[in-house]
């Protein structure tokens, strides 16, 4: 840069000082960003290796999360079984969905002869079969025409009550499983026993054709019923029995007090809540002594 030569060697010096401050405070926010930005992040070995460790334990953590999440749990059987008896509800009850249980059920159609025959079944794992095969029993027979002869030879044999009979007695009957056999055992005691067959019905998800299998093989006794005396019960007491709603019980009750004592059952027909299906339906349940 050249200057007049009437401007002193002094001023000269000032303007070239002025000049390159006004530069460095141009410059100066670039430089600092500049530096910001590409500056080195210095990191040491030990805190590399810590984060390394740190992330490997995140990710092995993760994945026993999701490990187990896909584990089935499984419920041990109560007592000892015969797969081939056992319906759909009974394998949901140990821990298969309803399309795995009807899957076993649907295999067992066509006999299902030994453990290692059980194990086949694809939707039965090994925690499953662990767990399982211990507490199973199969016919004696191994042959499939034997298999089939089997079966014929059991309907033939001696009716099952099914007012009577034990958890373990119903659990011989086809389809009738550890979980069946309990719930027709807990539904008799909530009726006071069973006046039909067709009542078997009204436990979840036993069908016809569950109730066609068995229907020839199960009697009813009804002499030992258990019966309400409506002459002298509570509205509570009535109330329990799965036929009759809190309001019908009430009913009841309120009504001996205008007749004084019940003498025939068909006196609550004169209650507004009970219809003659509803009478059919609970008389045989009920008692006037």
């Amino acid at each position: 840069m050249s200057f007049p030569k009437q401007i002193s060697k002094r001023t000269r010096l000032g303007i070239i000082v002025l000049i390159f401050l006004l530069a460095a405070v141009t410059m100066l926010p670039r430089a600092y960003g500049w530096y910001k930005g590409n500056s080195p992040i210095l990191v040491s070995v030990e805190e590399l290796d810590k984060g390394v460790e740190e992330l490997e334990a995140r990710q092995f953590s993760s994945i026993q999360k999701k490990q187990s999440r896909k584990k089935k749990r499984y419920n041990a059987p109560s007592s000892r079984f015969n797969p081939n008896e056992y319906g759909a509800a009974d394998w949901m009850a140990l821990g298969l969905s309803e399309k795995q249980a009807n899957v076993v059920v649907n295999f067992a159609k066509r006999g299902i002869r030994n453990n290692d025959h059980l194990k086949q079944i694809f939707v039965i794992d090994d925690a499953l079969f662990e767990l399982i095969k211990d507490s199973t029993f199969y016919p004696e027979k191994t042959g499939k025409t034997e298999w089939k002869n089997e079966k014929k030879a059991d309907s033939r044999t001696t009716k099952t009550d099914i007012n009577t009979a034990t958890k373990e007695e119903l659990m011989t009957l086809p389809g009738i499983g550890d979980y069946y056999g309990s719930k027709i055992v807990e539904y008799r005691e909530k009726l006071g026993g069973y006046v039909s067959k067709e009542q078997l019905l009204e436990l979840y998800r036993f069908d016809a054709e569950k109730l066609s299998r068995i229907k020839d093989r199960i009697d009813i006794s009804t002499s030992n019923l258990k019966r309400i005396n409506i002459n002298t019960c509570s509205a509570e007491d009535l109330a329990k029995h799965p036929y009759i709603s809190w309001n019908v019980a009430n009913s009841i009750v309120k009504m001996r007090v205008k007749f004084q004592k019940y003498t025939d059952p068909d006196q609550l027909l004169e209650s507004e809540l009970i219809s003659k299906d509803l009478l059919e339906k609970i008389k045989p349940y009920l008692a006037v002594d």
